[in-house]
């Protein structure tokens, strides 16, 4: 059986350093026996602010690209979401697409994250994890934290040594939860 993992780069600044990262993060997942992962950018979606009449807890978004949104998200097994801190959180983007998300796309899902930040993301790996809890899926214990400091070298990403292994161990937690 193939898991199919949608890799969400959750910045949608032209110049994110997260680009690089979400491709590493789908190639290194792709290494882990019965797993296709594919890079969703969220600037793709080109969603607006969050503004419907009712939640996606009461009815699905009506914007066509909320719909389209949730469609793509939901044609996936699991998720990991690639974030990079901003002032001690999430990026305002990747909050604001998982506000049009109706409970149905990630229920009984199993997500990986992977932060970057100055502070190895950890803070917005933390408020994601809380974001994450409203929906009844499942958010892996392993996770990847990156430094801007140590894993990019004259502005490109090149993660550190010490971090092969850890996206396919994340993403063989996440293929036992969703199995």
């Amino acid at each position: 059986m193939t898991t199919r993992i949608a890799v969400v780069h959750g910045s949608i600044r032209p110049a994110s350093a997260g680009a690089a990262v979400a491709d590493w993060v789908a190639a290194q997942s792709a290494l882990v026996d019965g797993v296709e992962a594919e890079v969703l950018r969220l600037a793709d979606f080109k969603l607006p602010l969050f503004a419907e009449e009712l939640p996606p807890a009461i009815a699905m978004p009506q914007h066509p690209a909320g719909v389209a949104w949730n469609e793509r998200l939901g044609s996936y097994d699991a998720v990991i979401f690639v974030t990079p801190e901003y002032d001690h959180s999430i990026p305002g983007a990747l909050k604001n697409a998982i506000d049009y998300l109706a409970p149905s796309v990630l229920e009984s899902k199993a997500i990986g994250v992977v932060g970057y930040s100055y502070q190895l993301g950890l803070r917005a790996i933390e408020h994601l994890r809380q974001v994450l809890a409203s929906f009844n899926s499942f958010v892996v214990g392993p996770h990847v934290a990156l430094h801007i400091a140590t894993d990019w070298t004259d502005g490109e990403f090149a993660p550190a040594a010490f971090h092969e292994g850890e996206v396919p161990a994340m993403v063989r937690a996440i293929v036992a939860a969703t199995n």
